[in-house]
């Protein structure tokens, strides 16, 4: 956005350029200052200008909509004819009420767009960053928490660089695994919900299930300190020869699930984790006997090819994303399974996500939107995020009060309610925020020191500790 309107007034309540003036910072980085705090001025001011014209435009249209129906019900109750009345009402079609609601969603929509992000004053979000995991030689396209085994939490991250690694999550955070069976890039990662198995899913057309049990006895930790967001460093490349080194390198899988045509995008296990599904580029999705190792069955319908694959955690439903601009969710509650599309994106579906406590879903799009749905009726979104990036693979927590965490192309990840109410942003500066797209997100527990993961295309993992409170302001 241009700074063409410098000038203009506003009610910015921000810093303000004679703030720097008198401080004891250098003249250079007051130049800085000043031109930020300008252009936080003057994009401000065009934001409440547009959102007062907006709201100027809706009352105006009301006001003509209120009057045309009052007209069309008279001449409905006299049957005689209403004389003719100047004004700009008379072009609007007959049937009012559609107009009305039609001119309604549009004007809310490009409203909701501006005024979304500005955080409620009822809520605030506390945001400390924890540390970062580093060790991958190329993106991270998936991160995934597991409450782990014998009383350790551990995430696991799957990269570009056709590796799969399991990390500690809490305490010294070192690389406890790396996993070696895949000969293309892995594109998901997920954890047994009871067993010390991981599913992934690869560019080389498979999944596969390995053991990620580490003993003890085998892990060799490394005295580097996991980075904080204290440090700064001035070669990109330190943290890189600053990595933890694995201890622990597993190179055969216990279960290989082969049959799909193109590269498997996402895996995940179902309810129980006797069973598994598999979404792919061939726009078929399909679910295994996890134990044998054959598949059951083959979901299919896409146009395009399947980008994503989530499940309900405790009922038996999938979602599928497509390219195609739907979301399928596949219901297998009763002995003949029933399938839903979803339409309402315009470009390729990333990602869909069910919510544990409510009867819906969210899901993110190539669109730059993100919409809460209701199962029970899919016709139109329960409420949309206006978004400025492409939707990556988001995350939704079962505490924190179901925040919504989206991760963009645009390497920044943006907090949200169900609402679709804008809460906060996480740091977007080198240090210690991403440097590249954003990949995926994965919630913990809110009784971990870290409570949130993001992942991207710097080659890092990020641990951040979110606190979200609704009543601090009432």
């Amino acid at each position: 956005m241009s700074f063409r309107s410098l000038k203009k007034k506003s009610t910015y309540d921000g810093p303000k350029l004679e703030d720097i003036e008198d401080s004891n910072v250098s003249p250079r980085l007051q130049k800085q200052l000043a031109f930020y705090f300008a252009g936080i001025e003057a994009e401000f001011a065009q934001v409440c200008q547009e959102n007062e014209q907006l709201k100027s435009k809706l009352r105006q249209l009301e006001r003509q909509i209120s009057l045309k129906n009052h007209v069309d019900s008279k001449e409905h109750s006299t049957k005689e004819s209403f004389p003719d009345v100047d004004g700009p009402w008379q072009n609007l079609p007959r049937n009012a009420s559609q107009f009305s609601k039609k001119v309604m969603i549009k004007y809310k929509e490009q409203t909701n767009k501006i005024v979304s992000t500005f955080r409620p004053p009822h809520v605030s979000v506390n945001i400390k960053h924890i540390g970062r995991f580093s060790g991958h030689k190329d993106g991270i396209w998936d991160v995934s928490y597991c409450k782990g085994l014998k009383g350790r939490p551990i995430i696991g991250t799957a990269s570009n660089d056709r590796t799969a690694r399991v990390w500690q999550a809490e305490g010294q955070q070192c690389c406890l695994l790396k996993y070696l069976g895949h000969s293309g890039s892995v594109n998901s990662i997920r954890f047994h919900p009871t067993l010390p198995l991981v599913l992934t899913g690869s560019g080389d057309r498979s999944a596969q299930i390995w053991c990620c049990d580490v003993p003890e006895s085998d892990i060799v930790y490394s005295e580097t300190q996991p980075h904080n967001s204290d440090e700064d460093f001035s070669d990109p490349e330190e943290a890189e020869r600053d990595q933890n080194v694995a201890s622990v390198v597993v190179r055969t899988p216990q279960k290989t699930l082969t049959g799909h045509n193109n590269a498997v995008t996402a895996a995940e296990w179902l309810s129980g984790g006797t069973q598994c599904v598999t979404a792919s580029w061939d726009r078929t999705a399909r679910i295994w006997d996890s134990e044998a190792g054959t598949a059951i069955h083959s979901l299919t319908g896409h146009d395009q090819e399947i980008t994503d694959t989530s499940v309900h955690s405790s009922q038996a439903l999938i979602v599928t994303c497509s390219k195609d601009t739907t979301f399928r969710v596949w219901d297998f509650r009763t002995s003949i399974h029933s399938v839903n599309v979803y339409q309402g994106h315009t470009a390729s579906v990333t990602c869909a996500v069910f919510t544990t406590h409510h009867d819906s879903i969210v899901s993110g799009s190539d669109d730059c939107t993100v919409k809460v749905w209701d199962l029970r009726n899919m016709r139109t979104a329960i409420s949309t995020i206006q978004c400025d990036a492409s939707v990556n693979k988001l995350a939704i927590s079962d505490e924190s009060h179901h925040t919504i965490a989206i991760p963009f192309d645009n390497r920044h990840v943006r907090l949200y309610d169900l609402q679709g109410t804008y809460l906060t942003r996480l740091p977007r500066r080198s240090q210690p925020g991403h440097q590249r797209m954003v990949c995926s997100a994965t919630w913990a527990s809110d009784d971990n020191a870290a409570n949130l993961f993001t992942c991207g295309f710097d080659n890092r993992t990020i641990a951040w500790k979110i606190t979200v409170d609704h009543d601090s302001h009432r």
